[in-house]
């Protein structure tokens, strides 16, 4: 049987204001979510407050190969539609939320 992951999209408001968008791959949401929420509270730069966590907007079940497959296409897609700015690997600093994005 071919093994799932999750592709996702998240985020959290840095201590700037700064809405910062990621696209990953997983296979246990919460756990991930909870590394996300801990890194990201220790990050120097567009750190994720004490008091607030990372959040899920969209995932999606699908085999292995088309979660990097999907999550590589996203991320240059955004760089390539200056989402915001990219921030080292899969996270995007943006001023606000945008109103939209692709998958």
């Amino acid at each position: 049987m071919t093994e799932k992951e999750f592709l996702y999209v998240g985020h959290y408001i840095d201590k700037n204001g700064n809405y910062i968008l990621k696209v990953g791959t997983t296979n246990d949401l919460e756990r991930r979510r909870k590394e996300h929420t801990r890194n990201y509270r220790k990050s120097d730069k567009y750190t994720l407050p004490a008091d607030q966590e990372f959040q899920y907007d969209f995932s999606l079940k699908l085999s292995k190969y088309n979660t990097l497959r999907y999550e590589d296409k996203t991320r240059k897609r955004w760089q390539n539609e200056n989402v915001g700015e990219f921030v080292r690997n899969d996270r995007f600093c943006c001023k606000r939320k945008p109103k939209k994005v692709e998958i």
